[in-house]
């Protein structure tokens, strides 16, 4: 594995950690699910999802929660303690990891967007909080079936397979991804009107780092995809 970019995420002294993963693209073989499964006995892994707790500190996932990403899943999220991770990950055209790094950044206390690369695959990282009245039913999940995965699939024709679980906040990740594969970034820019614009800074003494992501076109397709994440975004 060769990454390219590394990201900054968050130290929390809450003594519980929780990931959901969903695979989008393609189920996960049963090799690929017992892989998946020794990462921890306490672990909850389907054909297309997978539950991660861990209730002490200094314990995690094995290897990090990016590597389950670069090789089986498509988007994910992590919560401890009111610091929430969101994550998508695809295999990119030429040109897309230099086009997303255009809205890297690294706010107070590490809110922003962080994004890395695999080969071909990008991961787009979204370090953020998030407004619990919008995640009262985040982790509603809990399968013990070895073929029940709580989702529901349909051919898109050209646009690929669709997903929709019992998960909103994982078929909101789902929609936001192919948002950014089709190049909309609108919520990327979201991330930073929230955690990185400054009404107080200066323009012309303003650092090149700190400057502003292109903003993209606004439309009215995928607008109440846009206002949906927009209404999950808590200020630090």
């Amino acid at each position: 594995m060769r990454i390219i970019s590394v990201r900054r995420g968050f130290a929390s002294d809450h003594s519980s950690t929780s990931y959901e993963f969903l695979a989008v693209d393609r189920q996960l073989t049963k090799a690929e699910r017992a892989e998946v499964s020794k990462l921890s006995s306490r672990a909850n892994v389907t054909a297309r999802r997978a539950d991660f707790v861990y209730n002490v500190d200094g314990y995690d996932i094995p290897g990090g929660w990016d590597s389950l990403m670069a090789r089986y899943y498509d988007v994910m999220y992590s919560e401890s303690y009111d610091w929430w991770t969101l994550a998508m990950a695809f295999n990119a055209e030429p040109g897309k990891y230099e086009e997303l790094c255009q809205y890297e950044f690294s706010g107070v206390d590490d809110l922003g967007v962080y994004i890395s690369k695999d080969e071909h695959r990008v991961i787009v990282t979204i370090s953020c909080r998030i407004d619990m009245r919008m995640a009262h039913g985040y982790n509603d999940y809990y399968n013990d079936e070895d073929d029940g995965d709580e989702c529901e699939e349909s051919d898109a024709g050209a646009g690929g397979m669709v997903v929709v679980t019992d998960d909103d906040l994982l078929d909101l990740l789902v929609k936001i991804r192919k948002q950014i594969i089709d190049g909309d970034y609108r919520t990327l820019y979201a991330v930073w009107e929230m955690y990185g614009a400054s009404e107080d800074e200066d323009d012309e003494n303003e650092d090149e780092e700190d400057k502003p992501p292109p903003k993209p076109e606004d439309n009215k397709a995928g607008k109440e995809t846009i206002n949906e994440f927009k209404r999950y975004l808590d200020s630090y």
